[in-house]
């Protein structure tokens, strides 16, 4: 039989592995998140273009959209003039269209 003071001290070291882990895997979505903000726009941008489908690649890309789903230092999101630059190092061009009557001006990125 056990006494108070025994299971006191399981139920906190118990608590203290727990947090333990906790802690470490906090450390590690932390590393991550920064690791990937510091990585360089081209080459997380090559590598978010490697995972889209070559349809809608072929069809344009907005900025805002891209510049949504790269992270980046400019209010959480990557800076749109940087991205351009990328892009066009990249190979991509950007046209213009003022016809769309529903949407107005629309620029789409096309390789």
């Amino acid at each position: 039989m056990s006494t108070y003071l025994e299971s006191v001290r399981a139920l906190s070291e118990a608590q203290s592995k727990a947090k333990a882990i906790a802690d470490q895997q906090a450390a590690r979505e932390a590393t991550s998140r920064w690791s990937e903000r510091l990585t360089p726009l081209e080459e997380r941008l090559r590598r978010l273009l490697s995972q889209m489908p070559e349809e809608i690649v072929a069809k344009g890309l907005s900025l805002d959209e891209l510049r949504r789903l790269l992270s980046g230092k400019w209010r959480g999101n990557c800076h749109p003039g940087e991205l351009g630059a990328a892009l066009r190092k990249l190979g991509f061009i950007r046209r213009r269209n003022w016809s769309d009557a529903e949407g107005g001006f629309r620029a789409r990125w096309i390789r």
